[in-house]
C-alpha cells in the first residue's frame, strides 16, 4: 500500500527535529489535542487534553465539551496579529524550487515514520515546548512574515481571479453567521470544521481540478496581544503555534485559463486542515458558488470515506510539481496572447 522511501543522512536529520513523547506518557495525543483546539475554534491544549479525556477519547464529544467550556469563558478582544509577530519555523513551496527567503523543511511531518514499532524506544514526536519561545523567537536572525516576501508574488504570466473584497469578519462562537457569507466569515466557520469532513470535501474537489499547486505552506508562532486594562498599550498574552498555506487551482478568467488563489489558516500544526482549507476557499473563488456540482456515485463515495487516501491525496501537494506548474502558466501566457 504505502511506497517505501530511501533512507538517506537527510532523513534523518529532518527527523531528528522530532522531540521524544512527553515524558510520563503512554500515549503522545499532541496532533490530536491540536486539531481538537482547531475545531474548537480556540488554543488550549491543556483544555483539550481533559476535554479528551472525559470524553473517553472521542475527538467529536471532546470538540463540543471545549466549545461549551470556552464559551463560559470571558471575552476578551484580541487586536489584529502583526507581521512582524508571526515568526516562521517551517517554509515550502510546490511551485518553485527556489523562492525569495528561502525553503526550510523544519519538523515535517511527511517523513515520520509508518512504521509501528514494539520496543521500549522513544516514539517521534513533539513535547510541549516544541514550538519556539523566549529568547529562541526574538533572536534577531529569527525569519519573520513580515520580511518573508509571499512567494504567490512571483506567478506571472497567467490571469488571476480577482477575490472579493471583504473585511474583518465576525466570530462565528460569538454569533450565528447566515448566509450570504463574506469570504471572511466563510473562512471563519470553516476553520473550525471537522478535519476529516475539510479533507474529504477537498480530496473530492482536488481530483476535478486540472491544476492545483501548494504555492506556499508556512508553519510559525503568532504571538497575540491585547490592549492593557489600564494604558491600553498592546501587551502580548499568548504565542500560538498556527500553519497557513495559500494555494492556486485553475480557473476560467475571462474566458482563458487562469488561475484563482486560495488561502486557509489554522491554529495548530495539522498542515491537512490547512491545506484544504485553502482549496475550498480556492475553488469557490474559481467557480462562483461550486456551481459545477459533484457527482456523488459510488466510486466517489468510497474514495471520499477512506481516510488515509483522502489524507494522502491532499497532503501530496507538499511535494514539488515545479514541471507541471510552468507548463501550466506557459500555456495560460500563450493563450493570453492575440
Amino acid at each position: 500500500m504505502y511506497a517505501s522511501m530511501h533512507e538517506s543522512d537527510a532523513l534523518d536529520a529532518a527527523r531528528s527535529l522530532a522531540r521524544p513523547a512527553r515524558p510520563g506518557t503512554e500515549v503522545d495525543t499532541t496532533l490530536l489535542e491540536e486539531q481538537i483546539c482547531a475545531e474548537a475554534g480556540l488554543w488550549e491544549p491543556a483544555a483539550a487534553r481533559r476535554a479528551l479525556d472525559q470524553a473517553h477519547g472521542d475527538p467529536a464529544h471532546a470538540v463540543s465539551i471545549l466549545r461549551v467550556w470556552a464559551a463560559t469563558q470571558p471575552h476578551v478582544e484580541a487586536l489584529a496579529v502583526r507581521d512582524h509577530d508571526v515568526v516562521l519555523t517551517r517554509r515550502l513551496s510546490s511551485a518553485y524550487p527556489q523562492i525569495p527567503g528561502g525553503q526550510w523543511l523544519g519538523f515535517a511531518p511527511e517523513l515520520m515514520s509508518r512504521q509501528l514499532v514494539w520496543d521500549d524506544r522513544p516514539v517521534a514526536g513533539r513535547a510541549d515546548d516544541v514550538h519556539p519561545s523566549g529568547p529562541e523567537v526574538a533572536a534577531p536572525d529569527t525569519p519573520r512574515r513580515s520580511d518573508t516576501p509571499r512567494v504567490r508574488d512571483l506567478i506571472d504570466g497567467a490571469p488571476m481571479a480577482a477575490p472579493p473584497q471583504s473585511g474583518a469578519g465576525d466570530d462565528p462562537a460569538r454569533a450565528v453567521l447566515v448566509p450570504p457569507h463574506s469570504r471572511a466569515n466563510r473562512l471563519a466557520i470553516l476553520a473550525r470544521g471537522e478535519t476529516g469532513a475539510l479533507v474529504s470535501l477537498a480530496a473530492m474537489i482536488l481530483g476535478r481540478r486540472q491544476e492545483a499547486v501548494l504555492v506556499e505552506l508556512t508553519a510559525a508562532v503568532a504571538t497575540v496581544r491585547i490592549p492593557h486594562p489600564r494604558s491600553g498599550n498592546p501587551i502580548a498574552v499568548a504565542e500560538v503555534p498556527i500553519t497557513e498555506v495559500e494555494v492556486v487551482l485553475d480557473a476560467d478568467v475571462d474566458g482563458r485559463p487562469g488561475l484563482a488563489v486560495g488561502w486557509g489558516a489554522t491554529v495548530g500544526t495539522v498542515e491537512r486542515r490547512a491545506i484544504a482549507l485553502a482549496l475550498l476557499d480556492a475553488a469557490i473563488l474559481a467557480d462562483g458558488d461550486l456551481a459545477e456540482p459533484l457527482t456523488l456515485d459510488e466510486q466517489t463515495i468510497i474514495a471520499a470515506t477512506d481516510g488515509p487516501a483522502t489524507n494522502g491525496f491532499v497532503e501530496h501537494l507538499r511535494l514539488p510539481h515545479y514541471a507541471g506548474f510552468t507548463a501550466y502558466l506557459s500555456q495560460a501566457a500563450a493563450k493570453e496572447q492575440p
